[in-house]
């Protein structure tokens, strides 16, 4: 079977095994293979972590969870009702198709996954495309009847759109998207509160790394600043370990701010996102809920400018997608490398990023809002 051939494919299995923003990010491909595979049962394998986001997926017919059982193997959780029975359907008879979206390092076992689900091809991105994949996936192209290897320093959804081209279908650039439910959206306004007139900005101030963070108390001058001038309120969202930075917010926005730390759900801190006229954000995965909730949102990398654009740090590859609409996304990065650093951030802790002025990064984050804002 050729594997430009999707038009006759009667089973895909998509193995998505990376954090919530990878998966937002990969929304516009599951679209596409939709699209470009109308009649087929499409399977998707997503870490427990993220089943909040795909439950709601509306591009597949089915999302199941793998885990590990005791004394070996794997075991899998039904996400979506029928879930687990179409994927023990789909791999009885033997997957027509596997697709791992995961251009760099899979640290996951998406590979291994993709590679004994009996699919009759497999195909994803080479092992050669970053060096500390070649090095922490060595052989794993031996997995793939396609190894993909497209140009480097692109963005992680023009990477997926390659590879739907590669196997005949129509490469979707457009928006990120989630789906959210009415109850998603009505939690979201209970915990917010009744509207007092003012906007809403949204902060999430962590990220999976602790270089990755702004620090505290300068994000706190930062989003002071902008508040003020725009009068507004603030929900800081992210998980219990960010109530630390949440309380420095709150202290610096008396009377303005709310803690929803620990509070919400993925799809309620999107729900929450789309309330909000701003987000500010790290390089994580709430940058990528506002940009799929279509908000103007603004994101500390502590990428230097100039540095290595196809890294794992580099905004090139994972900025807020915004499906051309380049004014509602800012990216906030060091002026240069601070040493011993070089092609990105490699400390323990916030290092370059704490380069960032504060003073600058809130006057680029209102000429934000005034080009593209809302509320």
């Amino acid at each position: 079977m050729s594997f430009c051939d999707l038009a006759t494919i009667r089973s895909i299995l998509v193995v998505k095994l990376d954090e919530a923003g990878d998966f937002v990010m990969a929304t516009p491909f599951l679209r596409g293979l939709r699209a470009a595979a109308p009649q087929a049962r499409i399977l998707l394998a997503v870490r427990e972590a993220v089943a909040d986001l795909a439950l709601t997926c509306r591009w597949v017919d089915g999302v199941i969870a793998p885990r590990p059982k005791e004394g070996g193997g794997i075991d899998f959780r039904g996400i979506s009702p029928g879930g687990l029975k179409l994927f023990a359907e789909c791999y009885r008879a033997g997957f027509d198709l596997a697709l791992v979206p995961r251009y760099d390092f899979d640290r996951h076992g998406a590979t291994t996954l993709a590679a004994n689900s009996r699919a009759r091809l497999v195909a994803g991105f080479s092992e050669r495309v970053t060096p500390w994949k070649a090095e922490g996936n060595q052989g794993f192209d031996r997995a793939y009847g396609l190894a993909l290897n497209p140009p480097p320093g692109r963005h992680e959804v023009e990477q997926n759109a390659a590879l739907l081209e590669a196997l005949g279908a129509r490469p979707d650039l457009g928006p990120l998207e989630l789906t959210l439910t009415a109850e998603d959206r009505e939690e979201a306004r209970r915990l917010l509160g009744a509207p007092d007139g003012r906007p809403l900005i949204a902060v999430a101030p962590g990220a999976a790394s602790p270089r990755r963070d702004y620090p505290a108390d300068r994000l706190a001058a930062v989003v002071s600043a902008v508040a003020a001038t725009l009068d507004a309120r603030v929900a800081v969202l992210g998980t219990l370990e960010e109530r630390p930075a949440a309380g420095a917010l709150l202290a610096a926005l008396p009377g303005r701010a709310i803690d929803l730390t620990g509070a919400t759900p993925l799809r309620v801190a999107a729900a929450v996102m789309a309330e909000a006229a701003l987000a500010v954000t790290m390089d994580s995965a709430p940058a990528h809920l506002a940009a799929a909730m279509g908000v103007p949102v603004a994101v500390f990398s502590c990428h230097p400018i100039g540095g290595d654009p196809n890294h794992f740090h580099a905004p090139e590859r994972f900025r807020p997608w915004t499906g051309g609409r380049e004014e509602r996304a800012l990216v906030l990065r060091p002026e240069a490398a601070v040493p011993p650093c070089s092609v990105s951030c490699l400390a323990a802790e916030a290092h370059c990023i704490a380069a960032i002025d504060p003073g600058e990064a809130a006057r680029r984050i209102l000429g934000l809002v005034g080009k593209g804002g809302k509320g």
